[in-house]
């Protein structure tokens, strides 16, 4: 600050000097080389003029000509005329008045190292070398046609063709901070230039005065567009009356970084809260918003990987207020906007409009509308920035049709191989809690774009109520979400998978006081199955029990769920069956069992009982080397049915049951007539560790075994094996290979019960 008023007591000495001069000398510029002299070796400051013209009449003029004045390295200003009226009355009083200082086309460079070493040399409490002076009053300073360059480290801002007037200086060398100034400014240019952007026609016009900013205002074009705002400034509290920013234009697009240049690149914590941080508002305490316009603003961006375009958007928030440093939680404000656009990837909204509020921790969604895959869209929300607690009051979706991309799904880990390492590997949950009030999906088309799930629905209308989906950072299992005011309602006239439709399906979840309810039902074009049941919800352990049951006359839909054209399924199926069991440990805790009736099922394509006489009779052929069948197991026939003898797989008068106890699916042995082999099917299936147990398919010819399938292990990656009854090795599936077979009864054994263990 001492250097800005030694700058200034320059400027004055010198044109007070100059006045003196011209005063008791005819020839004003007749020791201009000597008070060069002088004054160039009195100060770091060097000072140079052309010529100069003054005058006597009231107020005393002085006119400088091709003035230039430079300090090293730090700034330089060279203007064309500087014309100075001062009053010289009131320096008996002990103030230094300017009537008005003109700068006619003044260029300026200037450094941030000027300002650095004037505030690192000043003192803040030195005492006015010139006692006899107490004020500086400047009626009007006037900078007209001016170019100034500011250079800040490596970056440099230029403000071309720029005027500036200051009006009602007044300063108090007792107390002469700027905070204790007064003063009102107008300024505007043609073009400013910074590293980022250039700003056509900056403007700026406010008032100081009594610790009081006064932001009348200021505004730009940029961006092809414009801003506009006025505001105010007073005890560490910034009012932001107005703000406007209208047809904005903004595109953004990065290359995405590597995950090296990620992980080195990686802000600390204190970088990461820069905006809390910012050393140059570290006086706010406290910012707040009364208007702020978007009009016709349009951005085309990339945020982690996302394609983001957003069109026309107008939107209005009033009365934002935040402290300072920015904390969410203590944020309030209330917003409204449209706009013709917003797409997320592949996700287009249209007609948007929207509208709510923000308060303490609280952001708040009363109304969204709009049109979306075709349809219509609605949307009411809240959501606690602390707590990470979302709420959807209300999300309803009609005559949308919704096509669901690949990269919304998943991707599949192919190295899990069981259930406890699938949980373990589990994704933890995106919020703390999430919790469903009311969502509704009326006529909505779904279409699948994903391999890994082939499907799609017409006409689907789903209705959900009351569902916490997530709680303290968990999902909820299934009994945890179904509570007595839970209600789940999904109907779809059509639904096809992999190709098979089905009609009519229709689930249905609710409850009736404490007593709960659910029911399945769906329809195949010559076939219906049918799940319902009921759960008592008021006990600790939420028992429940069911009824399954269908009828198909025609399986060959089911043919479809192989994803193979080539394979084909001829033939009828009943079930039925009964289930029970406990919601709090749903997977290992149902009993009961299921039935199995058939009266006739076809495989076209391929003949099961000429490969099993290849096998059997010829094994060093069919066996040792192994065939299509043996290579890749039963799955051949679904996968890869032109690869074995062609012909007509037939079982007649099936009738298969399955005792479930303990999440454990047993089947005794039981046979599968129709062959003119015996064939046995035989072994466990454990639904809740989601395995195989020893699960075997064995081949007889009376009385002895011929051949064994079997499959042991996780669902995910079975360990599936043959055995010969004329080898002693056993073949591997998944390894290909052969290895020593465990102890095998002779050939001629009878075939027992234990031997099938």
């Amino acid at each position: 600050m001492k250097r800005f008023f030694d700058l200034l007591a320059i400027v004055f000495l010198l044109l007070l000097a100059t006045s003196v001069f011209f005063l008791f000398s005819f020839h004003p510029d007749r020791y201009k080389s000597d008070f060069l002299h002088w004054f160039n070796q009195q100060s770091d400051w060097q000072l140079n003029y052309n010529n100069t013209q003054w005058s006597l009449n009231k107020p005393l003029s002085i006119e400088v000509f091709d003035l230039e004045l430079a300090k090293s390295g730090q700034a330089a200003m060279l203007t064309k005329q500087a014309k100075l009226n001062f009053a010289l009355m009131p320096l008996l009083q002990g103030k230094i008045q300017i009537d008005s200082l003109l700068l006619e086309q003044p260029q300026l460079a200037l450094t941030q190292q000027l300002f650095s070493q004037t505030s690192d040399s000043s003192e803040p409490n030195e005492a006015n070398n010139i006692s006899w002076l107490n004020a500086v009053q400047i009626n009007q300073l006037l900078l007209k046609d001016g170019d100034l360059l500011w250079q800040d480290q490596q970056q440099s801002y230029r403000l071309e063709r720029f005027e500036l007037a200051i009006e009602d200086w007044q300063i108090d060398l007792n107390e002469p901070a700027p905070s204790h100034w007064q003063f009102t400014l107008h300024s505007s240019a043609q073009r400013l230039t910074t590293p980022w952007q250039d700003i056509m026609l900056p403007q700026l016009s406010l008032a100081y005065g009594q610790q009081q900013l006064v932001i009348e205002h200021i505004g730009a074009d940029l961006l092809q567009g414009s801003v506009y705002a006025s505001a105010e400034l007073s005890n560490k509290q910034l009012t932001i009356r107005e703000l406007a920013l209208n047809n904005f234009r903004l595109e953004h697009f990065a290359p995405e970084p590597s995950a090296q240049e990620n992980q080195a690149a990686a802000p600390s914590t204190s970088e990461q809260d820069w905006l809390n941080n910012l050393p140059e508002l570290a006086w706010l305490s406290s910012i707040q918003i009364d208007n702020l316009l978007l009009n016709q603003l349009s951005l085309a961006t990339q945020l982690q990987g996302h394609n983001v375009v957003l069109n026309k958007l107008t939107a209005e928030l009033e009365n934002i207020a935040s402290p300072w440093p920015y904390q969410a939680n203590k944020l309030r404000g209330e917003y409204a906007f449209i706009a013709d656009e917003l797409g997320i990837d592949h996700i287009q909204f249209s007609d948007l409009t929207a509208s709510g509020q923000i308060s303490d921790g609280l952001f708040a969604v009363d109304a969204l509308r709009s049109q979306l895959f075709k349809g219509q869209l609605g949307l009411s929300l809240s959501y606690q920035w602390q707590q990470q607690a979302l709420t959807l009051h209300q999300l309803l979706l009609s005559n949308n049709e919704i096509p669901i991309q690949p990269n919304w799904l998943p991707v599949s880990d192919s190295t899990t191989t069981s259930n406890q390492e699938k949980s373990a590997t589990k994704a933890p949950a995106p919020l703390q809690q999430l919790n469903i009030e009311q969502l509704e999906l009326q006529q909505v088309k779904l279409l699948s774009y994903a391999d890994q799930l082939p499907f799609s629905a017409t006409g689907l209308n789903v209705e959900l109520r009351q569902l916490q989906v997530i709680q303290d950072g968990q999902w909820q299992s299934i009994d945890q979400l179904w509570q007595p005011q839970s209600q789940v309602f999904i109907e779809a006239p059509e639904l096809a998978y992999r190709g098979m439709l089905l009609s009519h399906v229709s689930f249905d979840l609710g409850a009736d006081q404490e007593i709960g309810y659910f029911n399945l039902y769906g329809e195949l074009p010559l076939g219906q199955f049918e799940l319902q049941g009921q759960a008592l919800l008021d006990q600790e352990h939420k028992p429940w029990q069911a009824e399954i049951s269908g009828l198909l006359l025609d399986i060959s839909p089911l043919a479809r769920l192989a994803n193979n054209r080539q394979f084909n399924l001829v033939g009828d199926l009943e079930l039925a069956g009964k289930l029970r069991g406990k919601l709090n440990d749903f997977g290992s805790s149902i009993d009961g069992s299921i039935d199995f009736h058939s009266q006739l099922i076809q495989l076209p394509g391929a003949d099961l009982e000429v490969t099993l006489d290849q096998i059997i009779e010829s094994p060093r052929q069919y066996y040792e080397k192994p065939n299509p069948f043996i290579a890749s197991g039963w799955p051949v026939f679904w996968q890869d049915p032109q690869s074995l003898p062609k012909g007509i797989t037939q079982f007649t008068n099936l009738a298969l049951r399955a005792e479930l106890e303990q999440g454990k699916l047993r089947l005794a042995p039981q046979e599968l007539s129709g062959l003119r082999y015996g064939l046995t099917l035989t072994g466990e299936i454990d639904l809740a560790k989601q395995r195989y147990n020893q699960l075997k398919l064995v081949v007889a010819d009376q009385p002895c075994w011929r051949l064994v399938h079997t499959v042991h292990g996780a669902w995910s990656k079975p360990q599936v094996s043959f055995d010969h009854y004329l080898s002693p090795r056993r073949f591997s599936v998944d390894q290909q290979d052969f290895t020593r077979a465990p102890s095998i009864p002779q050939c001629r054994y009878p075939l027992t019960e234990e031997s099938l263990q």
